[in-house]
């Protein structure tokens, strides 16, 4: 047991002796069943055990501080429980308001997140959307291009076998179908 515990264990010990409280009543407050297990930890033979500090604590009214710390009143009063009780009902209601502040600040961030979210979102769909087209055009032309240039290939064929009434016919044709493809647009 360190030095100041024991001697604030002592000081303790004479002043609730000086309010006319017995040495059998405080080692039974302490939960010890004889006054030599309190004495015992008085001269330094044996240690305080946990229970005995919490029991002094509790039903003695010892102020934990100054057991362990040599600092504050020696015991508790009510009052000093009430205006410590005060104390942190005051912290607790200060530290809530800054907690709700946070959420409240927090709430307005993940508002505007989402807002930019849905945003984006809208922005890639629009995007997403222009480029399909324009890759459907653009393979469009290029299908177009290339049976333009298939038939003109075909047509330089049949003029050599001298079929271009079949050729001419064959035109018509392609230009009813590519009109249909353009109004289906």
């Amino acid at each position: 047991m360190s030095v100041e515990l024991k001697q604030n264990l002592s000081a303790i010990l004479r002043a609730l002796e000086e309010r006319g409280m017995k040495t059998t009543n405080i080692a039974k407050s302490m939960g010890y069943t004889t006054t030599s297990q309190l004495h015992s930890i008085i001269d330094g033979d044996s240690l305080v055990s946990t229970k005995a500090i919490i029991s002094m604590i509790e039903n003695l009214n010892v102020n934990p501080n100054y057991l362990f710390l040599g600092k504050g009143a020696m015991f508790l009063t009510d009052e000093d429980e009430i205006e410590e009780l005060r104390k942190k009902v005051h912290e607790l209601e200060h530290n809530h308001s800054e907690a709700v502040k946070t959420v409240f600040a927090l709430n307005e961030i993940i508002q505007k997140l989402e807002k930019r979210n849905a945003d984006l979102i809208d922005l890639t769909s629009a995007a997403i959307k222009y480029h399909k087209g324009q890759k459907q055009d653009e393979t469009e032309n290029t299908t177009d291009n290339s049976f333009i240039d298939n038939r003109q290939e075909l047509m330089k064929k049949l003029n050599m076998t001298g079929v271009d009434d079949i050729l001419k016919q064959g035109a018509k044709e392609e230009e009813i179908l590519h009109s249909q493809k353009k109004s289906k647009k």
